[in-house]
């Protein structure tokens, strides 16, 4: 058995330390390729991302994995992630609904609902909960929050098949690498609220390598330049410019879109 955990723990260093590398690549590759400002919040999650990974090291270092600093910089960075993650998902979705403007007015909307619902979830579910501790409340609103970026990246990609919605392959594969981590982290919060410190080393193994699955998919979506134009300007094209991109956008998404525009008394900027 010691052996078998010696085993784990190595290949989860070995994991940790590649995946500091390949973030640090991937932030390189961004600024090489000029994605940056076509992915502004997508860069901040993973600058961040980086840094307190780097942060993580010398704490645990110094003070141990089981001190009360390391448990609570740690977990105080889990929730700090799990906000910029969400962050970045919007972008994604602003990215591909943005320009459709009554679309985005509903999209913007849900999103805020699902943010305040999970923060009572979570609020509550700490309350009411035994423990009364951060561990608790971050694991409570992280699988939430997770599930909800799953849910919102299943419906986006619904959409976009069922209007025929010209998307770039860029969005779509970073919006496939949260779908993918999302679901993992449901079911790693889920194991972890359960079975607790016996988990504990299966979890952060199974969320260090399935990050590194995201990180080798978002290099390989970011691997050439993303042009900000390929996503148009985040607002409501003039009626005039709809008849001119009819193929791109048809009649049943034009037809809702003027109907949630009209709905949300949305205007149209100057043509």
């Amino acid at each position: 058995m010691p052996f078998k955990m010696f085993s784990l723990q190595t290949a989860q260093q070995v994991g940790w330390d590649v995946s500091i590398l390949l973030r640090a690549f991937l932030l390189c590759l961004m600024l090489f390729h000029r994605n940056i400002r076509s992915f502004p919040y997508f860069t901040f999650y993973l600058l961040a991302n980086l840094s307190t990974a780097l942060v993580l090291i010398p704490i645990y270092h110094v003070y141990g994995t089981n001190s009360w600093t390391a448990y609570f910089v740690a977990w105080g960075i889990q929730a700090v992630m799990l906000c910029l993650r969400a962050l970045a998902v919007a972008e994604l979705c602003r990215l591909l609904l943005g320009r459709y403007r009554g679309i985005w007015s509903l999209a913007w909307r849900v999103l805020v609902s699902c943010v305040v619902l999970i923060v009572a979830y979570a609020w509550i579910y700490a309350a009411l909960s035994p423990k009364h501790d951060l561990q608790t409340a971050v694991i409570a609103a992280g699988r939430a929050l997770e599930l909800a970026m799953a849910a919102v990246i299943v419906i986006l990609f619904l959409f976009l098949r069922h209007y025929e919605v010209v998307s770039h392959a860029s969005a779509r594969f970073l919006a496939l690498g949260f779908f993918l981590y999302s679901c993992v982290s449901v079911i790693n919060f889920t194991f972890l609220e359960k079975y607790s410190h016996p988990y504990e080393d299966v979890w952060n193994a199974i969320g260090v390598f399935s990050y590194l699955l995201c990180l080798v998919l978002w290099a390989w979506a970011l691997r050439r330049t993303v042009p900000r134009s390929v996503f148009g300007p985040p607002s409501l094209f003039a009626k005039g410019i709809y008849d001119r991109i009819s193929p791109e956008m048809n009649a049943r998404l034009r037809a809702l879109n003027d109907y949630l525009t009209n709905l949300w008394n949305a205007e149209a900027p100057p043509s």
